[in-house]
């Protein structure tokens, strides 16, 4: 069944991932709130890594798919919970972007009562060079659930600046002009090297702009590799915080230099300069998006390349082609 527009006053998202895969999501939020303006937008998916969506001309909240009792409506004859049934049938739309069984999750959604239902996979099919914010945007618009327009920056909450604040004061930087460098990803097989960053930030601090190197829960070996070859004093180094309180520390820096990453992501929406070095993935399908967006790799006839590839290479000549000199021309450019 399908409603009117006029008659969407709930609308439900289903989007999960890593990082920089729910944080693309954001042109399709935007679209979907010009269109409806007065309705209640709901994201699902990992709640930390939704949130920073949830923003003046985004989403109203972000909910945590585990606990949902989503699983449930996976199954081609699933004994539903009332409670469950009600929360996903209280909606008008439901849109999942789930990639996995699709056909039961789409007629047990509306079986619950939510009277408007798609389901898309979240990628573009193997071997479509389509980017995936793309992807997601154009999906909702064939169904009328998004409006064309320019999608903005992502906005940075009052919270999000007020604890960034605090955490640049304890640092020192709250006067500085620094840039942040995170050598890091969820996958060591993207990742340019550390001594190329080591090199990177060395010449950015001999040119007056101090930098700032972040830590997640994955990097710690690219991070203290990359710090041992810089010389003293040690540069400042920040763990890793919630995707919101990062958005308000990267509002404060000079530039972003990363990988293909979700942090990457987070910067370049925000509307930072931002360089991103690629290797084995495809920009035409996860580029960062933003204003100020400079995205270096080396060409090669195999990349971009599977993953299962990525995994056996053991060379990484897509990113040993990329250097500290191209990275730092793109990286002057946005000084």
């Amino acid at each position: 069944m399908h409603i009117t527009g006029m008659d969407i006053r709930r609308l439900l998202i289903l989007r999960t991932g890593a990082l920089g895969d729910s944080l693309l999501l954001w042109p399709a939020v935007a679209a979907v709130r010009r269109r409806f303006p007065g309705a209640h937008v709901t994201l699902m998916g990992v709640r930390s890594r939704l949130l920073p969506l949830v923003c003046p001309g985004g989403a109203d909240e972000a909910l945590d798919v585990e606990g949902s009792g989503l699983h449930l409506l996976l199954s081609p004859q699933p004994a539903l919970p009332p409670e469950v049934q009600r929360f996903f049938g209280s909606f008008d739309a439901v849109v999942a972007f789930s990639g996995s069984r699709d056909a039961e999750l789409a007629a047990n959604l509306s079986l619950c009562g939510a009277a408007e239902v798609h389901a898309f996979l979240p990628l573009p099919g193997p071997g479509v060079r389509r980017h995936m914010a793309d992807h997601m945007l154009e999906a909702l618009r064939e169904v009328d659930l998004a409006q064309a327009g320019e999608t903005p920056a992502l906005p940075v909450t009052a919270a999000a600046r007020e604890a960034a604040a605090r955490r640049l004061a304890e640092a020192g930087l709250q006067n500085r002009d620094w840039a942040a460098v995170w050598p890091g990803s969820g996958s060591e097989g993207k990742n340019w090297s550390p001594a190329n960053f080591a090199a990177v930030a060395s010449t950015l601090r001999e040119e007056g702009v101090v930098p700032v190197f972040f830590q997640g829960p994955a990097d710690r070996q690219a991070v203290a590799e990359a710090l041992a070859l810089m010389r003293p004093p040690a540069p400042p180094l920040l763990m890793g915080d919630s995707p919101q309180i990062l958005s308000g520390l990267f509002e404060r820096c000079r530039l972003f230099l990363g990988n293909d990453s979700g942090p990457t992501h987070l910067a370049a929406l925000i509307g930072r300069p931002t360089v991103a070095v690629f290797g084995p993935t495809d920009p035409a399908r996860c580029a960062p998006r933003g204003a100020q967006v400079a995205v270096l790799r080396g060409d090669l006839p195999c990349a971009p390349c599977a993953e299962e590839q990525m995994h056996d290479c053991a060379e990484r000549e897509c990113l040993l082609r990329v250097t500290p000199a191209e990275v730092l021309e793109a990286a002057r450019r946005f000084l």
